[in-house]
Parts: structure tokens; sequence; C-alpha cells
């Protein structure tokens, strides 16, 4: 397969969802700022297209994928995989993750300050992100599984909130050191780093999802 660098980091990941994960090994945001070309993703981030598009195209020989078409699946069966697969994740995993950072900055603190931002940066995604889910599978979802119109400024608040924690992902990921495990101060502090790294994966992949499959779907059908 040829890479364009000129489609955008959202149409590479739909037309092949292996790609996903070389755009998150190399930094590149496919959700939030998936409506950027990979060209101007790669300029951001100090990168060189031609030899990213390489990576792509070798990396896109045949995989294992996720078997279902999300792009043309029924929308209640995308929102149930969403709550099921992505929501469900979230509440296992904040409080675990909120647990870890509260232990290794009250042990790690003072040799390493960045662990106290950290653990109130996280307090803050997981505040939003319980929110939104929870607003999500009160209203939209519902909505959307039962072929109701959605209001275009809802899609649009909700975008909104998705913005706000590929910020806070960010932030967290520099304030992790890159999630460089080498650099841990301990199993607490490997697992902190392991899990936040995981958590990124997984909500990327989970407003790729909603922002690049789920919304214009709804969009296109009423919504």
């Amino acid at each position: 397969m040829t890479i364009d660098p000129s489609r955008s980091l959202a149409e590479l990941v739909l037309e092949r969802p292996a790609s996903a994960r070389v755009l998150a090994r190399l930094g590149l945001d496919y959700c939030c700022g998936g409506r950027r070309s990979l060209a101007e993703a790669c300029v951001e981030q100090g990168l060189d297209a031609a030899t990213v598009t390489v990576f792509l195209e070798r990396d896109l020989e045949p995989v294992a994928t996720e078997s279902t078409d999300w792009a043309s699946a029924p929308l209640a069966e995308l929102c149930a995989h969403i709550v099921e697969a992505h929501h469900g994740r979230l509440r296992w995993d904040l409080p675990r993750l909120s647990e870890l950072a509260e232990r290794a900055a009250a042990v790690h603190g003072d040799v390493l300050p960045a662990l106290h931002e950290l653990r109130d940066e996280l307090a803050g995604l997981r505040g939003e992100l319980e929110e939104h889910i929870a607003d999500e599978e009160r209203a939209l979802f519902p909505a959307l599984a039962a072929g109701r119109a959605v209001d275009r400024s809802e899609f649009e608040r909700l975008l909104g909130e998705h913005d706000t924690t590929g910020a806070r992902l960010r932030r967290l990921r520099e304030l992790g050191g890159g999630y460089e495990t080498g650099a841990a101060l301990c199993n607490t502090h490997l697992a902190l780093l392991q899990g936040l790294h995981g958590l990124e994966l997984d909500v990327h992949q989970h407003v790729h999802e909603e922002n690049n499959i789920l919304f214009p779907r709804a969009l296109a059908a009423g919504g």
C-alpha cells in the first residue's frame, strides 16, 4: 500500500487500522488531531514525512486487526462496543492509576517533583472522563441506538471535550518522561508508567472511533 502524506491521519487509520500503532509509536495523534494531514503532523513533531510513510507502508502488510468494520456496523453496535471496550476499561483503569500516582508521589515526590503534578493532572483527567462517559451513556448513545436525532451542537461540545482530553494526555506524557520504563524508581512507579501508556493508547483509539467514525456517521444519518 502506498501512503499519500497529504491524507489525514484519521483517513489512514480508517482505511488500515493497523497504522494506529505506528502513529502512536511516533507520537502522531490520529484521534483529536486526526484532521491534520500526515505531512502536517510530521512537521509539528519534527519528523520526516517520507521516512514515516516508509514505516507505515512496511508495517501495513497484512496483520491481525479488528475484525469488525465499525465504519459500516450499526450505530447501536458501535455504541455498545465503545461502552464495553473503552468505557469499561476507563472505569477500571482510572481508579487504579490514581492510586498508583498517589503512592508514587508520596514516596518519590521529593526526588521527582513532577510526580505531584502528574498525580494532579491525572485527577483532572479522571474527573473529566468519568463525567464524559456517563454523559454519553445517559443521553447520546441511547439516542443514536434508537435512531433519534441529536443536535449538531452536542457533537461539537463532545469534540471540544475530546480536545481537552488530548491536551491532558500530552501533558501526562511529558510529566511521565515519555513513559520510559527504564527511569522508574520502583515497581509502583513502573506500573504507573506502563499503565499511563496503556491508557493513552486506548483513549486514542476510543476518541478515534467517536471523532472519526461514530459522530460523522450519526451526522450523515441526520443526527
